[in-house]
């Protein structure tokens, strides 16, 4: 991985991350830093609502027939400067760095809200399914938590160990699912404010619903090794903001 970067993974963290296929870091932020992350994610919703630009992307409904939301800041990066900051910190990409390597790229920075009680469910799922990015192990996401992430208010779920290939998914009415889930492996991963979560590109994971009166604010931040192509999900087309170089270069 070249030169230990100032906030790299210690070796053990990173045989931990290479055989459970996740990661959990205390919180590299300050407390300010935190309270105006969580500001810039709060202009970036109401931004959004003004704008009738704020998407629900898993609907469903509780045992009751309530209408449950997921709603997606898409490209946060490009909606508030606090954010495009965050996706270049060496704090975060130190961390990153010594995951995938030195060359990174963005592939995606999207805000997941959660708002109370009607928190919708995101099914199992790797985040490879989608990208198909041309390289083995060559996708990292960095899920961080601007509130207490807990059970109750949908944290992240993984399954320890099942990164080692891509899984067979199904077309939802938006997005993609696993099918043939063995839930008995799973663990949830509680989150304090300002805690990120390291995870592999197929590491299947989900979050459930939110059933408490709070909000749950997560930011998911994906990088890729940027010497590999971008396959899937048209993603190759996006314009060149939306997934910048933020450390070194990409080899062409």
């Amino acid at each position: 991985m070249g030169i230990p970067t100032a906030h790299a993974l210690i070796p053990e963290e990173i045989e931990y991350f290479k055989t459970e296929g996740y990661l959990v870091c205390d919180s590299i932020f300050t407390a300010n830093e935190l309270v105006e992350y969580g500001h810039a994610y709060d202009a970036c919703l109401e931004k959004l609502r003004q704008e009738q630009a704020l998407k629900n992307i898993r609907r469903g409904q509780l045992d009751d027939g309530t209408p449950t939301e997921v709603y997606q800041i898409r490209c946060a990066h490009l909606l508030q400067a606090r954010f495009a900051t965050l996706i270049r910190d060496p704090r975060l990409l130190d961390k990153v760095e010594s995951t995938i390597g030195p060359a990174l790229r963005l592939i995606l920075c999207q805000g997941l809200y959660k708002p109370p009680h009607t928190g919708g469910e995101i099914a199992w799922h790797q985040d490879d399914y989608y990208f198909r990015v041309g390289k083995d192990n060559a996708v990292v996401s960095c899920w961080m938590a601007f509130d207490d992430a807990t059970i109750d208010n949908g944290c992240m779920w993984v399954l320890p160990g099942a990164h080692d290939r891509l899984r067979e998914h199904e077309r939802l009415e938006s997005g993609y699912a696993m099918t043939n889930v063995d839930e008995k492996r799973a663990v949830p991963i509680e989150l304090k404010a300002g805690q990120i979560m390291l995870h592999h590109g197929a590491m299947p994971h989900r979050t459930l619903t939110n059933t408490t009166d709070g909000e749950r604010r997560a930011l998911a931040i994906h990088y890729m090794d940027a010497t590999a192509p971008l396959l899937g999900d048209n993603r190759e087309n996006e314009p060149p903001e939306n997934t910048p170089i933020v450390r070194g270069r990409a080899v062409l």
